[in-house]
């Protein structure tokens, strides 16, 4: 009967650990390869396209790394889970001949706070899923931005 307390105990701290979220496990990215003429070309049009969506200039970017991270694009709401803020994360990868690895994700928390919902200074921040929508929004921006260059194949002859 001693070991009862003592499992309850246990139980209650693992569900308490359970309740708790992160922003990892809700991590949703959307990756796509594609065509630039430079590193730096890539990187001013991910940061354009960022601005263009509404993601305020964050300062965590650092190009050495080849990460852009967003500053909060904030929306608030009148009632409890209405507000929420978005950070978008893109990373880049160099590729042979031109090509790159895009990684982008748009990470999403919810305000829970009762009293104050519509206050920022009060809002109560919950890890929420990502916004995968905003993020293939991004990407698809960025790639239209980016057009793929031309293959251009064995010049046929003209019959004749």
């Amino acid at each position: 009967m001693k070991s009862l307390p003592c499992w309850i105990l246990s139980c209650a701290v693992t569900l308490a650990g359970a309740c708790r979220s992160t922003s990892e496990e809700h991590a949703r990215w959307q990756d796509v390869e594609l065509s630039a003429p430079s590193e730096n070309v890539l990187w001013a049009v991910a940061g354009q396209e960022l601005q263009r969506l509404g993601f305020p200039v964050g300062t965590e970017a650092n190009q050495a790394n080849n990460v852009m991270r967003s500053g909060w694009r904030t929306t608030l709401g009148a009632f409890r889970g209405e507000g929420h803020r978005e950070r978008a994360e893109i990373r880049f990868e160099s590729l042979d001949g031109g090509r790159y690895k895009l990684e982008v994700r748009v990470e999403r928390e919810d305000n829970m706070d009762w009293v104050r919902p519509s206050d920022l200074g009060h809002a109560k921040w919950e890890a929420a899923a990502d916004d995968t929508e905003t993020a293939a929004i991004l990407v698809q921006r960025i790639r239209a931005r980016l057009p793929e260059p031309l293959e251009v194949g064995e010049r046929k002859k003209a019959r004749g």
